[in-house]
Order: structure tokens, then sequence, then C-alpha cells
């Protein structure tokens, strides 16, 4: 019987996660145009630049968040890929704490330092007045949203991303609708921008509070809490590389702003502006695509499925690939249509910002490639290389570039020190990856570092049906594969046994068109069985009322068994241990 893998079934878990989180994007992205439309359509473009001053400090607050959640998230889902609740229950304790604490001292800082803060967010005395009640509602609003972000960050790793996406939906729609309410109904002025936010989150932490009080979300905590802390390293180290995204683009919007104002004027930053909002739009599929693959990384890896991990990164790489594309191709097309949705007609200032978005749309190609990446780097450990090059990427080469550029070729220049930095980024990561795998030894290949197994300790890895005559054909292969390895035949014997009686019995609570996924190796003194299916959640350690299945029963006497639902998936390993050795004693014999 020949052993063949695929990855229907995660394949199947990256689809389920794509749409909600596409959802959640949409909602995010559409909230920024909705609310900045709101604001400016009712106020007029001094109470935009009001809100737009106070953009600093929202992605202040989202450099927290991200470096908490998604650093927790990470540590969460490799976790339960080695079934270690301490230590996910850790991680999410710690970050949970972490974002607490960080929430409460914000605003105090923010209040004790308000004047100075005041002072260097808005220099304008035209607008002091407005702008100070609107930055003291975004102050309260931080606790609130740090809290939240972080926890809805850590969801589906936890294996709810529709839960996820819901607290973020929720957040976004009450948002827009406030805007409404508080600005023109009740006349509050752009105080109430600020207002309607801190209500979104509000609206969204009831519906977190209806689902932990019902129980329908469920994760795992930590009850030692300084005790957690000592998971918090790993935890911004994996966080790390998305919180300098967002400071990053901070330093590089406020510098490129400047340069594009320098040499080109008004026009320029209008151009400019232009090009940021092609990148939003874009960001709506690769962030839904990055959202996707991420849990699902992080879970393979922790159960050292690296077949697996490497066809999720394909997928999604894959899939980054052609929206990028599909992206420049539509930008180039329809550039002067595009700019015709935000009333930039008048004939100089568009052909200027027509022709920067052409330029500048060329770097989606590689640009996104690399922020893929870094994702699946923090996944395999190599957080400080995703650190590095997410700095590189947000502001310390793409800021010296551009600044360069535009001293030498004007405003064209920094069109064109976008696409140039991207391509340049990428090519580096080409260079240090072939020298990553060179200094591996042999643990990471390919021009993607695809993490490998170690020979003598793979025994199986196949994707099978419900089908009993290859589940009896597998049972077989396995059992002849591990005496092949010098396992003592006792154990081979039983090593196959297992992987008959779980796929039976995963068979019998499975979907139809469903696959199940089958990994065995050796591990020390012991063969290791994972397994995973789609269908009924089942759990073969659950006394049944009256009726324990007899390969059930036969399941329990011949193996340890640890079984979970991870991110919609039964997740079962099967330890037999004491396997002996033949070949091993050979060895020691010559």
């Amino acid at each position: 019987m020949e052993l063949k893998r695929s990855n229907r079934l995660l394949f199947k878990r990256f689809l389920h996660y794509l749409l909600p989180t596409m959802v959640t994007y949409v909602a995010v992205s559409l909230n920024e145009f909705a609310d900045s439309m709101i604001v400016a359509r009712m106020l007029g473009s001094k109470a935009m630049a009001i809100v737009n001053l106070g953009m600093p400090l929202m992605l202040a607050m989202a450099a927290i968040y991200t470096l908490l959640g998604s650093g927790a998230a990470m540590v969460y889902a490799v976790a339960l890929g080695r079934r270690d609740h301490e230590t996910a229950g850790s991680g999410f304790t710690a970050a949970m704490s972490a974002a607490l604490v960080t929430g409460l001292l914000f605003p105090a800082f923010g209040f004790l330092l308000f004047r100075p803060l005041s002072g260097i967010l808005c220099s304008d005395a035209s607008l002091a007045v407005q702008f100070d009640g609107y930055l003291r509602v975004l102050l309260y609003s931080a606790p609130l949203l740090i809290i939240l972000m972080t926890f809805s960050s850590i969801l589906p790793s936890a294996g709810y991303p529709v839960a996820s996406t819901l607290v973020i939906v929720t957040a976004n729609v009450v948002n827009i609708i406030m805007d409404y309410v508080y600005i023109h109904v009740i006349g509050m002025g752009v105080e109430g921008a600020a207002w309607a936010t801190f209500t979104g989150y509000a609206c969204a932490a009831l519906v977190v509070v209806v689902g932990l009080v019902s129980g329908k979300l469920k994760l795992y905590v930590s009850r030692k809490i300084a005790a957690s802390f000592r998971i918090m390293r790993d935890v911004l180290k994996a966080g790390a590389p998305d919180a300098m995204s967002q400071i990053g683009f901070a330093l590089q919007f406020a510098v490129c702003n400047m340069l594009a104002a320098g040499s080109g004027g008004e026009d320029a930053v209008v151009a400019f502006s232009l090009c940021i909002q092609s990148t939003s739009i874009l960001s709506v599929f690769m962030g839904a695509l990055l959202g996707s693959a991420v849990p699902l990384l992080a879970v393979v890896h922790g159960q050292r499925d690296y077949r697996g991990e490497a066809g999720i990164l394909k997928t999604a790489m894959r899939g980054q690939l052609l929206v990028a594309f599909l992206g420049t191709v539509l930008f180039e097309v329809f550039a002067s249509r595009f700019a015709a949705l935000y009333n930039i007609t008048e004939p100089g200032q568009a052909a200027l910002a027509i022709t920067a978005l052409r330029i500048y749309v060329l770097l989606f190609i590689p640009r996104y490639a690399l922020i893929m990446y870094y994702r699946y780097l923090k996944v395999i450990g190599l957080t400080g290389y995703a650190t590095w090059m997410s700095m590189l990427d947000g502001f310390g080469a793409i800021i010296p570039i551009a600044w360069l550029m535009t001293a030498l070729f004007g405003t064209t220049g920094l069109w064109v020190a976008f696409p140039l930095t991207s391509l340049l980024l990428f090519l580096a990561m080409i260079l240090l990856n072939r020298r990553y795998a060179a200094r591996s030894g042999g643990k990471l290949r390919g021009l993607l570092l695809y993490e490998k197994d170690e020979e003598n300790e793979l025994i199986a890895d196949v994707t099978i049906s419900g089908n009993p005559e290859e589940i009896s054909g597998i049972s077989e292969v396995v059992q002849k594969l591990c005496e092949e390895r010098g396992v003592d035949r006792r154990k081979a014997v039983a090593a196959g046994l297992a992987v008959e009686e779980i796929a039976v019995y995963a068979a019998n609570r499975k979907k139809l068109d469903a696959y199940m996924d089958l990994i065995v190796r050796l591990d020390h003194d012991a063969i290791v069985i994972e397994f995973r299916s789609l269908g009924t959640i089942y759990n073969p350690l659950a006394d049944m009322e009256d009726d324990i299945p007899e390969n059930v029963l036969l399941l329990r006497s011949i193996a340890e068994v640890e079984n979970e639902y991870i991110l919609g998936m039964n997740s079962t390993r099967l330890t037999i241990r004491g396997i002996g050795s033949g070949q091993k004693e050979e060895e020691k014999t010559r």
C-alpha cells in the first residue's frame, strides 16, 4: 500500500477560517472609511483633521494589543498543538493581565501628561479646544480597547474565529451607527466620534461577557497569575514582529507625508494618501489569508506535522500571490477611476495621483509575500529574524530609501522607493534563508525554510478515508514499518492495531466526504500516533452510558490516549511506550 499525504483536511479548516476573518477585515476597513466620511460630511474638514490628529494615539494602542494579542495567540496555538494546556493557559493569562495593567496605565499617564501630549499631537491653536475634548474620550476608551482587542486576537487560536469576527463587527457597526446619533442627533460635535468608538467597544465587550457566562467561549486559563508571567517573554517575542509593523506604519506614514509635502506640496500628499488607500483595500484580503493560515500553522507545528505546515504555507502564499497580482493589475488598469472615487479629478492633481498609484502598487507582490512569511518565521521559532525583517519593512529600510530617492528624483523617487524597498528585502530574505538552511543541520530546507522530520523518527504520514479496506491496509503497513525500524514485534502489532481502532472509531463519526490525517513517529522509547479528523466531536476517553465501544476499550488497553478538539478538528494522540529495538541492541553489541 502506497502512503500518500494530502492536505484536504487542513485546506478545509483554512477555508473555514477564511470567510469570518475576511468579514473581520472588511468591517474594520469599512469602519475606517465610513467613520471618516461621516465626520467629514457632518462636521467638515476641520473635524476630520482633529480625528486624524488622534491617529498616533490609536496606533499606539494598536501596537500594544497587537504585541500582546498576536503573541499570546501564537503561544496558545502552538501549546494546543503540543497538548500543553498549562502553557496555553499561562500565555492567555499573562497576556490578558498585561492588557489590563497596560490599559489602565495608558490613560493614567495620558491624563497626567495631558497638556504636553495634547501639544505634541495638535500644534494648531485653532483646533486645540476641540481636540482636547476628543483626546480625553480616546483616553477613556483605552482600557476597553486594549483589553478587548487582545482577547479577540486570541480567540481564533482557541478555535473561535466566528466569535472573534462577531466581536470586531459589533464594535465597528455600533461605532458607525453611534457616529450619526452622537454627532447629528445629539449634536456632540467631533467629541461624539470618540464617544462612538467607546460605545462600540463597550457593546463588543458585552458580547464577550455573554459568550463567557453562557459557556460558549471556553479558554484555558492559569490561576497562577504571577507564575504565568514566566512565559511573557515568549509572548512578547512572538508578538514583536506584528507590533513592529504597527509602529513602523506610524513612522512611515508621518515621514513619507512630510517627504511628499516637501517635494510636491499638497498634490503629492493627496497622491500618497491615495496610495495608502490602495493598501488598505488589499489588506482586507491579505489580512484574511494571514488570519486563516497562522492559527493552523501554529497548531500543526506544535503537533510536529511538518508536511501539513508546509502545505498550509504553500496554500497561503499562493493565495497571497494571486490576490497581489490581481490587485496590481486592477489598480494599474483602473487607476483613474480609483482616484475619482476620492474626488481627485482636478487634471494636474489627478495626473500626479494616478502616476504615483501605478508605481506604488508594484510593491504588492514582493511585500505581501514578506508579510505572510514573517508570520511563518514566528511559528518555527525564528522570531528575531522576523522582527528584524519587520522593522526594515516598516521603517528601517523604507524611510532612508524613500528619503534618498526623493532627494535624487523628487516625488517620482518617493513612489519608486516603495516597490524598490520591498524587492530588495525579498531578495535579502532569499539570501538569508539559504544561510539559515545551511546552518540548520538539515532541520530546515528550501528557500522557504520548510521544517524537516528526522528520517529515523517518521514512520508514516498519510491521509486516509473511512474505507474499511484502506483502514485495514494502513494498519498492516504501520506494523510492518515499525518492525523494519527495529521495534519489538508485540509493540509493532499494538501500533498497527491502535491505528486501526482509532480510524474505525473516527470513521463512524465523521462526514462521508471528510478525510483523516495519520502521523506515526518514533519518539525516544515510544511510538506516537497523531490522528485528526473532521466531523462529529468525539472523545474516546469519555465513558458512554452503559455502552463503551469495544474498539475504544481495546484502544485504551494498548495505548495512552490524549484527545482534544482543536480548531474544529478532532485531534487524538496515542502513545505506546517501552517499544524496545532489536536494531539498537545490535548496535550496542557491536
